[in-house]
């Protein structure tokens, strides 16, 4: 079993498709759907993630998200920061 990192993802729409960055990971794709940008973000990411191991960064890449490969074992969901939207009222004069 493997251990699954539950990690935010910001979608901008574009003029022609959709761009989208993994801010924890500084790691960006795109698509030209939504559905398409998503699933290119995750692949991007788990190549990210197999590269750092590769190279040997992988407690690097780790710790700049707080975690260790001890978190990783545990074999569960693994979220990291949680956010909402928040309605802010502002009035333009």
């Amino acid at each position: 079993m493997e251990s699954k990192l539950l990690l935010n993802v910001i979608v901008r729409q574009e003029d022609k498709g959709y761009s989208v960055i993994c801010p924890e990971l500084n790691v960006a794709s795109q698509g030209e759907t939504f559905e398409e940008s998503i699933a290119n973000i995750k692949e991007a990411v788990e190549l990210y993630i197999e590269s750092a191991e590769e190279l040997g960064t992988l407690d690097e890449v780790l710790g700049q998200m707080g975690l260790t490969k001890e978190d990783l074992k545990k074999k569960s969901l693994i979220p990291r920061i949680v956010t909402a939207n928040v309605p802010i009222e502002i009035s333009v004069h």
